[in-house]
């Protein structure tokens, strides 16, 4: 038993020493991707984009509200015979309905949409990223906000690949197909 407690400590001292000697040789850095997304040209241009494609479907909700609205006021008014009101009630349901859904599939057509541009910028950052890590000796680039506590300005490249994403031909994000 000491024989396999002397090879553990052995295994375990190795590799601490190791850990150090290799940390020393990488160098690290940091790209904040909502940085780019929100400050690039492509990024804006993309956000501009989601915003005329979540207005349109705006637009679609609000006309079927206006539907229900005029349904509603000849419900409220009282002046219908029976049979057309229940009619009417029925057809209120139904487009009552019908704009819970459209809601739904607006609300997740809009957040497909975002990720869509969201990783169509990054992959465009992505490429200059790299270029700019291998050029500068990073042999790491971490990209979590949240789970980095402090970066030392040397060491975040963000403003690098803003600037050259900037200076890359196009700025317009694919259309929705």
């Amino acid at each position: 038993m000491t024989a396999f407690r002397a090879a553990v400590f052995g295994l375990v001292l190795a590799l601490v020493l190791a850990v150090p000697a290799h940390a020393q040789q990488g160098k690290v850095g940091f790209l904040h991707p909502q940085r780019i997304l929100n400050e690039s040209k492509v990024g804006k241009t993309a956000q501009e984009d989601l915003s005329r494609f979540a207005q349109e479907k705006d637009r679609r909700i609000r006309s079927a509200t206006q539907e229900i609205q005029a349904l509603q006021n000849e419900l409220k008014a009282g002046s219908l015979p029976e049979d057309e009101g229940r009619r009417k009630a029925d057809a209120l349901r139904q487009k009552l309905q019908q704009q819970d859904r459209l809601i739904q599939e607006s609300n997740e057509e809009v957040r497909v949409e975002e990720q869509r541009l969201a990783r169509y910028v990054m992959q465009k950052a992505d490429a200059i990223m790299r270029q700019i890590a291998v050029r500068q000796g990073f042999t790491m680039i971490l990209t979590d906000p949240e789970a980095i506590g402090y970066v030392d300005p040397s060491m975040d490249i963000t403003d690098q690949v803003l600037r050259a994403l900037d200076q890359a031909g196009d700025q317009t994000p694919p259309k929705k197909k």
